[in-house]
């Protein structure tokens, strides 16, 4: 009878830990595009690294918080990786607080450029190491330089597309939209849209501009302007007539 409990008991234990790993959650993924001085070094989805990290003199710091500088680490770790250089500052509290970029991918900044870091197009008053992200989180680390009156930075840019999907020889209309460090949205009249690489049309006074796609096959988009923030990349399909 006691044997008999005892497989009882064990197949009910075994039962609710199978529960419990199923019912936790998976872990987020977030947003995360990086912008370099003069290239995009990352987007796509990310899920934060969380736990231990080193700064550049050795020294090791621990979180288990979902970061922006989580989502920068994975992104480095990516099929694309590229380096970081983090520094640190002491008296900024525990966890991954007191982490500042000092470089990526090789590229550091002179006095008048930093590191910034946006999440939904905003400007955080808080450190990589601090800024908390989840599913609806949009990261952006990008390379800037800023006002030296206002301390602005260089405003980053967004672009939508009409359409995702077109018939060969159709039309798709961009709009491109600049943020302000506060988050607020403008229409961007001059921007150059990026059709594989190469310039193929400028937006008018509402931001907007139509670009037609000859061929069939898959294009990649994206938007600039002189002194803003180079736009996400968008996939856009331009599907045979047969």
């Amino acid at each position: 009878m006691a044997t008999h409990r005892l497989r009882a008991t064990a197949a009910i234990i075994a039962a609710l830990i199978a529960l419990a790993i199923s019912a936790a959650p998976a872990a987020a993924q977030t947003r995360t595009r990086v912008e370099g001085s003069k290239t995009t070094l990352f987007q796509g989805e990310v899920t934060p690294v969380t736990g231990t990290l080193k700064d550049n003199t050795g020294a090791s710091h621990t979180t288990q918080k979902s970061t922006a500088l989580g989502a920068l680490v994975a992104a480095s770790r990516s099929a694309n990786p590229f380096t970081l250089d983090l520094g640190w500052f002491d008296g900024l509290g525990g966890g991954w607080a007191g982490f500042y970029l000092a470089g990526v991918n090789g590229e550091s900044t002179p006095p008048s450029a930093f590191w910034a870091l946006k999440v939904n197009q905003k400007l955080t008053s808080i450190g990589l190491g601090t800024q908390t992200v989840g599913s609806k989180s949009s990261v952006l680390i990008y390379y800037t330089t800023f006002d030296p009156n206002t301390f602005e930075t260089e405003p980053t840019l967004g672009i939508q597309a009409s359409s995702a999907t077109v018939a060969a020889g159709g039309t798709v209309t961009f709009t491109v939209s600049q943020y302000s460090d506060a988050g607020v949205q403008s229409a961007t009249p001059g921007a150059w849209i990026l059709v594989n690489g190469s310039q193929r049309a400028r937006t008018d006074s509402t931001g907007t501009a139509t670009v037609r796609l000859a061929k069939a096959g898959q294009y990649r988009v994206k938007a600039t302007k002189a002194n803003t923030i180079r736009s996400r990349k968008l996939w856009i399909t331009a599907t045979s007539s047969s």
